[in-house]
């Protein structure tokens, strides 16, 4: 397979640390991804925990150790252009999307990196947009 760009977004992170632990830190390594991680990544963590009861604080506890050393590994990239503002808003209302979904949407467009996100809404605004995706899976299959 041919390096390619890869721009995480918190779902494949989640995704990937919960099922890989630190063994994940691989498929990041060379990755990118946007400043809203470090929220969108304590949110899912919030709500898996608090208010799915999918996993206990400790566990949250520890993903949450575990992830952010990794994202740290990756080039994180700030949403502060007024044109990039400006695409990210139009592409949210035109594709029925959150402004967080829009974003990595946007930046994975303007950069031609390949989206790879566990989230299907994403996955079918990124086929509207001409934006490459993966998934957690077939990323692993890839690399």
């Amino acid at each position: 397979m041919s390096k390619q760009s890869f721009l995480f977004d918190a779902s494949s992170v989640f995704a990937l640390v919960r099922d890989l632990g630190g063994k994940a830190v691989d498929l990041f390594r060379g990755g990118s991804t946007i400043s809203l991680i470090y929220y969108e990544v304590g949110n899912a963590l919030w709500r898996e925990c608090f208010l799915l009861n999918r996993i206990d604080s400790k566990e949250a506890a520890n993903l949450l150790r575990c992830i952010l050393p990794i994202i740290r590994t990756m080039d994180v990239l700030n949403l502060d252009d007024e044109v990039l503002g400006d695409t990210v808003l139009s592409l949210a209302g035109k594709l029925d999307i959150t402004y967080y979904d829009a974003a990595y949407l946007a930046k994975a467009k303007n950069s031609g990196m390949v989206l790879v996100t566990e989230d299907e809404k994403l996955v079918e605004a990124a086929k509207d947009s001409g934006v490459k995706t993966l998934t957690c899976k077939t990323l692993r299959q890839q690399v």
